[in-house]
């Protein structure tokens, strides 16, 4: 039997705690055209569901020079960026790439890539997952994994209606990202059904460091085998994404174009029980497998030397064979040509 690994707790700790003491006071940044995106925080409330959407948009800007306050990240490397500056005009209508992070993750942990996608002509749209990062980590909230299919067409629907955004988003061209955890999630909005998930959890409970089975027995698991296809998202790339709550019948169900990523030696989300499964029973529209170096980790932003003495020392390991910036240009050359591809406008129409 191949060996389940519950992704809750175990698949991408990202125990940011010992950096609590990081600096919120601002600092101000000038940056130039030719190297800054543009960034705002949209802040969104699902009162249906009594929970916060908060999404960071990334968009071409064709401001000049930009002074602006922006929180300090001492732990990660961020592109450089313009907060709330106007979207260029050079065109009428952008494609929007939606994206999702990973367990105990943020909206930021990719930035590297929205920066790609920005300079190549997209707008880059990343949903935070209430209850599910690592500075507001709820376990009961965590578990229940279908909510964050719900954020991200709930931020949908919110950006198509945004005021900043009006006319400049294509309808049909929205794409997706989503990388471990964020994977799965991608997978709901494809059409992909989970099936059997009480089970799978209680029989993983043993594995569970924040969760007691008196714990599960309180969550409402109706829900977690519905399905959540989102239509509107055409074209997805995945990066490392989990699998086990889904049958291979379920993967088979997936029709839109998939671009996969994966890592041979995947040692968080075993390729042989994830990745390859979307092989096997989907077969994607593009398949990258990186070298048996690559890390699970080596998707996340690069880390500052503040982070190299904060974060766990495997969420920071690179391969020797490259550095992560080397990575990051191949996977995003990748993504850009998997969007070019599958969001053609020509092919799709609105």
């Amino acid at each position: 039997m191949l060996r389940i690994l519950f992704i809750f707790t175990a698949f991408l700790l990202l125990d940011l705690q010992p950096i609590s003491a990081m600096s919120k006071a601002p600092v101000q940044t000038v940056h130039t055209p030719s190297d800054a995106i543009g960034v705002r925080t949209l802040k969104y409330e699902d009162k249906a569901r009594k929970r916060p959407v908060v999404v960071e948009l990334w968009y071409p800007t064709d401001r000049s020079s930009v002074a602006f306050d922006e929180p300090m990240d001492k732990v990660w490397i961020h592109p450089q960026e313009t907060r709330n500056t106007p979207i260029k005009a050079a065109q009428s209508s952008y494609p929007l790439i939606l994206m999702s992070h990973g367990h105990r993750g943020d909206r930021r942990e990719r930035s590297w890539l929205a920066d790609i996608l920005v300079k190549q002509g997209s707008i880059v749209a990343a949903v935070e997952h209430f209850g599910n990062t690592w500075n507001q980590y709820i376990p009961l909230i965590s578990l229940r994994f279908w909510e964050r299919a719900k954020d991200v067409s709930f931020a949908l629907d919110r950006l198509l209606e945004e005021p900043l955004l009006q006319g400049r988003i294509d309808s049909g061209r929205i794409g997706f990202v989503g990388y471990s955890l964020g994977g799965m999630t991608g997978l709901a909005l494809a059409g992909a059904q989970a099936k059997n998930t009480r089970e799978i959890v209680i029989r993983q409970q043993e594995n569970m460091k924040e969760l007691t089975r008196a714990a599960i027995d309180q969550v409402d698991f109706s829900e977690a085998d519905k399905s959540y296809f989102e239509p509107r998202i055409r074209s997805m790339f995945l990066i490392c994404p989990a699998t086990f709550v889904y049958p291979p019948e379920s993967l088979s169900q997936v029709k839109i174009p998939i671009g996969l990523v994966a890592a041979i030696n995947d040692e968080v989300l075993p390729h042989q029980e994830h990745a390859y499964q979307i092989i096997k029973h989907l077969v994607p529209y593009k398949l990258k497998v990186m070298r048996k170096e690559i890390s699970h980790y080596a998707f996340l932003n690069r880390i500052t030397e503040f982070g190299r003495k904060h974060l766990q020392k495997a969420i920071q390991s690179d391969p020797p064979c490259c550095d992560r910036a080397s990575i990051h240009r191949e996977v995003g050359a990748f993504a850009i040509e998997f969007f070019q591809e599958t969001l053609q406008k020509n092919e799709l129409g609105p």
